[in-house]
């Protein structure tokens, strides 16, 4: 429990109020924003090239957030008294155990290995081009020039599974260090957003910027435009959610809804405010070649964001140990067979193992899929799983608020209420289920249907790893019921 100064409530409360707003800050605002707005086919590319249809896609997914942060704080007084404050948990709390299972599987199996990965390899890959757009403007010469295009390959591969493997390791040697690492990281990862954000409002009112992407030729409006566009930024909001289950160890309660609230509206106005910075001194969006004119600041720019992107491998590597945990222990199956501890060898055994399988099946599609391009990618597959996991990842989201708005209901679960809530979470539902069946049609019926009138394969990178996801998590399932069932029938006997 948080507890500074028992004398001075005041002064426990504002620390309270501060350690809850720059977690949730520090949590959403992550690589998301690099990774989205890292090459030419990132948001603004969805978007239609237009900026305005960004900005508001921007501004709109800000909204939706706290709307869904407000039925979470609602429901997040039931999990005050639990052991275990996971996603996992309140799907099993306010929709049923069955659907707690669907999301520990799917966060255990797909989701955290799928953004460590992307941590990972996007560290590296962007480190290499950072170096390649120096070499470029100095020496007129690119690595591959040097390596060649294989060697490049291998090596980033290489460097990628090694970054993932020492992290991890760190945090199986010493909690304290992996801790310390993620602070030191946490505190630069705002010298280059700062950078975007002073540089880009610089640059454009020296007069050093001829064209953006406000005064660049964009596409007629579509609604497509939106749609397209939000998937990315969700996936750069995502994590907001984990910040709930923060208030677990806050004394004084009354502090936990403002401090989430003021914690998503000031991401959602940060990000705003980057993505103008970004535009003003960008045509394509790319925030790694903002600084391109100068070579040595934009060299230390990218390589400061490369550390930065530690942060999330890190935290990721960190937390995933502690969901695999809490997944097994409130496992139905395991419950059965009286297990009630996992040792810390298994636990760190079980992320490396299911973090390098998902590596190794993300680099290997993406190469089957660009090596006969002529331009062989080994990081395509991991970019578009980003968008492929927020297509489950938000109906999970909607359900558990479905659940919450049921509880109202029912009133079945005591929960903290919040004066409108039940109103804003109908609207947010609502929201987010329009949201999820446009996504979907765009990221899988639209894509197949590209494909076959193209014969573009890299159309069929989101519906592949999508039906990947469904598989792998179904059969899971379908084994963990069948072997819980078998557990309870053979103990019945």
């Amino acid at each position: 429990m948080i507890n500074i100064n028992k004398k001075n409530k005041f002064i426990n409360k504002t620390y309270e109020f501060l350690v809850l707003f720059s977690m949730t800050f520090g949590i959403v605002v992550g690589s998301g924003i690099y990774l989205k707005n890292s090459s030419e086919d990132g948001v603004l590319a969805a978007a239609g090239k237009n900026p305005y249809v960004a900005l508001a896609v921007w501004i709109f997914v800000g909204v939706v957030a706290c709307m869904m942060m407000l039925s979470y704080i609602e429901a997040s007084k039931a999990m005050e008294k639990e052991e275990h404050s996971t996603l996992s948990k309140f799907a099993e709390k306010f929709v049923n155990k069955k659907w707690g299972s669907v999301t520990a599987i799917f966060f255990v199996v797909c989701y955290i290995p799928l953004l460590t990965t992307i941590g990972s390899l996007f560290l590296v890959h962007s480190c290499f081009q950072a170096i390649d757009g120096f070499l470029i403007s100095t020496k007129g010469k690119s690595i591959d020039d040097d390596l060649g295009k294989q060697t490049r390959i291998i090596l980033e591969i290489v460097l990628g599974i090694v970054v993932l493997l020492s992290i991890q390791f760190l945090n199986y040697k010493s909690d304290k260090s992996g801790k310390l690492l993620q602070i030191v990281c946490s505190i630069v990862k705002f010298i280059p957003l700062i950078m975007i954000l002073i540089g880009g409002i610089a640059l454009y009112s020296s007069g050093q910027v001829s064209q953006n992407a406000f005064n660049s030729h964009f596409e007629k409006f579509k609604v497509n435009h939106l749609f397209s566009a939000l998937i990315p930024v969700l996936f750069a909001f995502d994590g907001f959610i984990d910040s709930v289950t923060l208030q677990k160890d806050i004394e004084h309660k009354e502090v936990v809804a403002p401090a989430m609230l003021s914690g998503i509206i000031a991401c959602a106005l940060f990000y705003i405010l980057i993505t103008v910075s970004i535009f003003l001194v960008s045509d394509d969006g790319n925030v790694l070649q903002m600084f391109k004119k100068y070579p040595i600041l934009s060299l230390i720019f990218n390589l400061i964001i490369v550390f930065t992107l530690i942060t999330s491998v890190n935290a990721y590597s960190n937390v995933f140990t502690k969901v695999i945990k809490a997944a097994l222990l409130e496992n139905s199956y395991l419950k059965e067979l009286k297990i009630t501890d996992i040792s810390k060898n298994k636990l760190h055994l079980s992320a490396v193992l299911i973090n390098l399988i998902t590596m190794i099946v993300f680099i290997s599609i993406s190469l089957s899929v660009t090596w006969n391009s002529g331009s062989p990618d080994y990081f395509i597959a991991s970019y578009y799983s980003a968008d492929t996991g927020i297509l489950f990842v938000f109906i999970i989201y909607a359900v558990i608020i479905g659940g919450i708005l049921n509880n109202r209901r029912t009133k079945k679960i005591p929960v903290k209420k919040i004066k409108g809530g039940f109103v804003l979470g109908i609207i947010t539902l609502s929201l987010l289920t329009f949201m999820i069946i446009y996504m979907y049609y765009l990221g899988i019926i639209d894509n197949i249907v590209k494909f076959a009138n193209t014969k573009d394969t890299s159309y069929l990178i989101i519906p592949i790893l999508w039906f990947l996801f469904l598989i792998i998590g179904l059969s899971i399932y379908l084994f963990n019921e069948y072997k819980t069932k078998k557990i309870i029938k053979e103990q019945s006997n």
